[in-house]
């Protein structure tokens, strides 16, 4: 399974092998030590990192609350319980009681702290600062190169976070996690060979877990093996019906790129029903739209994200509600109806200012919606709106000096750019931009067929037909795509 999420992306943490010893562990081999006052209360850490590391997070979530029962000043349980599931609320109650606890660790967790607490605010300058401590301080720790490993494929540097994978198994060459990352990243490289032998390594490594099959099936599914991928995500259910219940979205996926919505969103529901947190359930519902707008079915995907929207708050989610605006937001700009499209944008904004979060999320929420903002007046010919608002957009990310902001804002600037025919500069924004997001494929080649750069749009639409990994992004895309490729050749 890939660590993914619509607000929170599940990421792979440094975990340390440790002994007790009074109040705080000792670890073999340079690895950062673990702090707690409680044999019990280490040995449901203990059992609880298993599970998480091979995405088993319903389980381990229990086991880290054991711990936490068993030690109330568990710092690492704490922040370890924060990212395995149960929403946003569970997500910062334990991230910040974690913080709260920092005095009582040794240096090496509080590094680890910090570098999540930047994670969460979105700092990704701090971020870097404590990872790179980390890696000085405790450089044979396989579990430090683990978090190194998914830094650098969060910032999708593949190459950089594969040498880090690779080291994790030079340090233990039994340490099968590692493996499932070095199957995804050398997917990513367009190394299927290596990726197949790295996923099969990982099934060997431990047959008994549900996650190798999972990741497998993606694999599959990624190089249009849909039949061969329906078959090890059912392997994956089957084996782990509890934290699994998401190999079901997995299949209704394959079933997405054979054409057959109606399977797919019956997968999707059958995800929906079995997820038994509220993350789960929203994204059962984000698939079930993402399955319309594949579809061209504009209004059922609009309705799909009303639920989303009042389930969102029915849970007091109201960062999901900002982002269920967005949605519906993309899809009408996307649709042909930006004026419409500007309602729920101009809510998403009004909401995102009135949060009652810390400043740094509330600074994030509010780039993220007037970016999107511009973007949807430019669609609807109000440019000179769009370029006030974009250039607005560019002080505020500029003096946030966040490199994941500033691409995205390049992408809109794009955008803008090709709307306004400068197809030229277009292309170098998104060039800037370096995205995997096939809707940034789209318009680069647009902007190429409109230069009469045929050839080079020709291979960017048929990149986007061939492409099997779902989102919200290909759904709009995909088959203007396959209507570009008749008209050209």
């Amino acid at each position: 399974m890939k660590m993914k999420s619509h607000s929170v992306i599940l990421a792979a943490f440094i975990l340390a092998v440790f002994f007790f010893s009074s109040c705080k562990t000792q670890s073999p081999g340079n690895e950062i030590p673990i702090t707690t006052s409680s044999k019990e209360a280490l040995k449901f850490f203990i059992d609880g990192r298993d599970k998480f590391e091979n995405m088993g997070f319903i389980s381990a979530a229990s086991l880290f609350d054991k711990a936490i029962q068993a030690d109330t000043n568990f710092a690492m349980a704490y922040l370890y319980r924060s990212r395995s599931g149960g929403g946003p609320e569970i997500f910062r109650q334990n991230l910040d009681k974690a913080v709260s606890l920092i005095d009582k660790v040794s240096d090496g967790e509080k590094n680890e702290i910090r570098y999540y607490l930047a994670w969460a605010d979105d700092n990704g300058q701090k971020q870097k600062e404590y990872l790179d401590q980390l890696l000085i301080s405790f450089p044979s720790d396989k579990r430090v190169h683990m978090m190194a490993g998914q830094y650098y494929y969060n910032l999708k540097d593949y190459s950089t976070a594969l040498i880090h994978y690779n080291k994790v198994t030079e340090l233990d060459k039994d340490f099968a996690s590692a493996y499932n990352r070095i199957g995804y990243f050398q997917s990513e490289l367009n190394n299927y060979e290596e990726a197949e032998k790295a996923f099969l390594t990982y099934i060997k490594l431990i047959p008994d877990k549900a996650n190798p099959y999972d990741s497998y099936a993606e694999f599959l599914l990624k190089i249009g093996k849909y039949d061969e991928s329906i078959e090890q995500y059912k392997k994956a259910v089957e084996i782990d019906p509890v934290n699994f219940a998401a190999s079901l979205y997995g299949i209704g996926n394959n079933y997405i790129f054979k054409g057959d919505y109606e399977s797919a969103r019956k997968y999707y529901q059958d995800y929906f029903d079995q997820a038994s947190g509220i993350n789960g359930k929203l994204g059962a519902l984000h698939l079930i739209a993402t399955s319309f707008v594949h579809e061209g079915k504009t209004e059922n995907a609009l309705k799909t994200f009303d639920e989303f929207r009042a389930l969102a708050e029915k849970e007091n989610l109201a960062t999901m509600v900002i982002f269920s605006y967005i949605d519906q937001a993309s899809i009408l700009r996307e649709s042909g109806n930006p004026a419409e499209g500007l309602k729920y944008s101009e809510k998403a904004i009004d909401l995102a200012g009135k949060l009652p979060v810390s400043e740094p999320n509330r600074e994030l929420l509010i780039t993220i919606t007037t970016t999107i903002n511009f973007s949807i007046l430019a669609a609807n010919n109000e440019l000179d709106k769009a370029i006030v608002e974009a250039e607005k957009c560019k002080l505020r990310v500029e003096s946030r000096k966040n490199p994941a902001e500033e691409k995205q804002l390049n992408s809109f600037l794009a955008r803008l750019e090709f709307k306004k025919g400068n197809y030229d500069t277009a292309i170098e924004y998104f060039n800037k931009f370096d995205s995997d997001d096939p809707g940034n494929w789209y318009y680069t080649a647009l902007a190429n067929k409109n230069m009469g750069e045929k050839q080079k749009a020709l291979n960017l639409f048929e990149k986007i037909t061939q492409c099997n990994e779902n989102s919200f992004a290909l759904a709009f895309v995909r088959k203007r795509a396959m209507e570009e490729l008749t008209k050209l050749e």
